[in-house]
């Protein structure tokens, strides 16, 4: 996550230029929420890997894009947790980008062993008590489930 510390300042002209092409992703996915007739959230994990040591975070794919939007978003344990038995390193896996060989050669299953895997729950633009509210409903139908791996 070092890069992000790194923003240079481009001005304000350039801020309200990135401020205008902000809004016309806003207004593409806006338009593609609202011909999805019903839609009220969308569940999706919250990285494409079980957890990673303290420190090490940088993949910011599934989340990033939620930011940018500014849509209502909560990240919540789902119940499972990293099996370091199970939850071993991809071998023979080919990278899919300079990020994710990172991710890769750092995942220690002994080191994130018995740490919660998250979901989160994506809601429109203002509607962050609407997504706690089905975020209520996600976690209580969680409780008394079993997982694969045994996690409650």
């Amino acid at each position: 996550m070092d890069r992000y510390g790194h923003a240079k300042d481009g001005g304000v002209q350039a801020l309200w230029k990135l401020h205008v092409e902000r809004n016309k992703f806003q207004q593409s996915y806006m338009e593609q929420w609202n011909a999805c007739e019903g839609l009220d959230g969308l569940l999706t994990p919250t990285t494409p890997f079980a957890t990673v040591e303290h420190g090490l975070f940088k993949h910011v794919g599934y989340t990033g894009v939620y930011n940018i939007l500014d849509y209502s978003c909560l990240s919540f344990p789902c119940g499972v947790h990293v099996d370091a038995a199970v939850d071993v390193p991809a071998v023979n896996e080919t990278e899919l980008s300079t990020v994710d060989g990172i991710v890769q050669r750092e995942y220690n299953p002994s080191v994130v062993h018995g740490q919660p895997v998250s979901l989160q729950l994506v809601g429109r633009k203002l509607e962050e008590e609407k997504v706690v509210m089905m975020g209520e409903v996600i976690l209580e139908a969680l409780k008394g489930t079993t997982a694969v791996n045994g996690s409650v």
